[in-house]
């Protein structure tokens, strides 16, 4: 799936803190962000065009009648100016790429080689692939192509707190790995060396480039993010099963505990080794407000999918439709899990709770489930593997990488 510039910032304006750097680089006011809901299109397009006449001279802009150049001409030019070595015949997503493992080339180049071994294991990659010696663009290329597309996300996410700490005084705290976040801080030596020496030289070549290099490098981070980070969301009223589905489906240990609302904050736990997809259990969705914290807020708009959990036998409540109803503002695909089918007493009574369910949450798909927090009695469970499996395919038609490890297998017991 290919996304143009305009796009892309569209995309990601889902959560507008993402895109505040982007804004702040180009020295546009923070206003262009305070639009009502269905103007993102109009942000980006003024956002896009803003970047595009950047690229360009008075001349050249005045030619195209005010639009400026393309945004592939003006990423081959920030290319030029790191001296990376970008090409006309490229895409503009592989230039993109070639700009951060450039800088990321540079950054390794100050460290010694135990913090380079650092910033890898931070990364998930293997030592064993890591050669003795220089570390250059042709070995980058190589771990990009054994690694996936999970290893572009990871280089993004440091070279763009590189520059956000060298342009905006702080690191990206959200929307980030983490893993990786705490240790570019701990090697704030030979990465703000690097930024140094690079913004001198932006510095020196004009003020425009002090705008496009960072711009490009953000929205490089913006589209790596939207197509290799995976976020996994489980709703659901108190005591419905949402921490016992995080185990069942996933084999994930979480802290089942019976009392409802026992889930105080989002939990999020790793659904693989290299920091780019994550499985969130939230708390008592009902709760969610305008004081929530912002690690949870953050959470919620970067979510590709959400299931929800309701208890069949308590029927559906006006809660249960709040949460729904929350849900649909975030514009993401929902799948409903009707939990608990194996304590009806019977079959007519089964059958009764289902059509009421179905009845009020017509339009979602729905698959009846039995999640058992007790692993002796995981026999018991309903409809493990159909879950996993839709949420798989929802991952894969929002055209995130599934390949390399990036989403787990099921576990073998379901």
């Amino acid at each position: 799936m290919k996304l143009n510039l305009i796009d892309v910032i569209q995309r990601s304006l889902a959560n507008k803190d993402d895109v505040k750097p982007l804004v702040k680089y180009l020295g546009l006011e923070d206003d262009v962000l305070d639009y009502r809901l269905g103007g993102e299109r109009q942000a980006a397009e003024l956002i896009a065009s803003s970047l595009r006449k950047l690229g360009s001279n008075d001349i050249a802009t005045l030619f195209r009648g005010g639009d400026g150049v393309s945004y592939s001409e003006v990423v081959i030019d920030v290319g030029d100016k790191l001296k990376a070595n970008v090409l006309e015949q490229n895409s503009v997503e592989e230039n993109e790429q070639i700009i951060l493992l450039k800088m990321f080339e540079d950054a390794l180049e100050r460290m010694t080689d135990e913090e380079k071994r650092a910033m890898f294991r931070s990364m998930g990659i293997n030592e064993r692939d890591l050669p003795v010696g220089a570390i250059t663009t042709a070995i980058l290329q190589g771990l990009l192509r054994q690694y996936g597309g999970f290893y572009i996300y990871q280089i993004s996410v440091i070279v763009a707190n590189m520059v956000s700490r060298a342009l905006l005084g702080a690191g990206l705290s959200f929307a980030t790995n983490a893993a990786i976040t705490r240790t570019v801080g701990t090697l704030l030596g030979p990465i703000g060396w690097l930024a140094t020496g690079l913004w001198l030289a932006v510095d020196l070549a004009g003020p425009a480039y002090r705008k496009t290099v960072p711009a490009v490098i953000h929205i490089a981070l913006l589209r790596s993010m939207l197509f290799n980070k995976i976020t996994v969301g489980v709703v659901g009223d108190g005591s419905s099963g949402k921490d016992s589905l995080v185990k069942a489906v996933f084999g994930l240990n979480s802290q089942i505990n019976p009392i409802a609302g026992s889930t105080s904050r989002a939990v999020s736990y790793p659904l693989n080794a290299r920091g780019n997809a994550v499985l969130v259990n939230y708390p008592g969705f009902n709760d969610y407000r305008s004081e929530v914290d912002r690690y949870t807020d953050d959470l919620l708009h970067h979510t590709d999918t959400f299931v929800m959990v309701v208890d069949i036998n308590r029927g559906i409540s006006q809660v249960d439709i709040d949460i729904l109803n929350k849900l649909k503002s975030f514009r993401k695909p929902i799948l409903i899990c009707l939990n608990k089918v194996d304590l009806p007493r019977n079959e007519t009574d089964l059958e009764s709770l289902e059509k009421t369910a179905r009845e009020r949450l017509k339009g979602y798909p729905i698959i009846k489930t039995a999640f058992d927090p007790d692993t002796r009695l995981q026999k018991n469970t309903i409809g493990c593997l159909a879950v996993y499996e839709w949420i798989k395919k929802a991952i894969g038609d929002a055209g995130k990488g599934l390949e390399n490890g990036n989403f787990p297998p099921p576990p073998s017991d379901i």
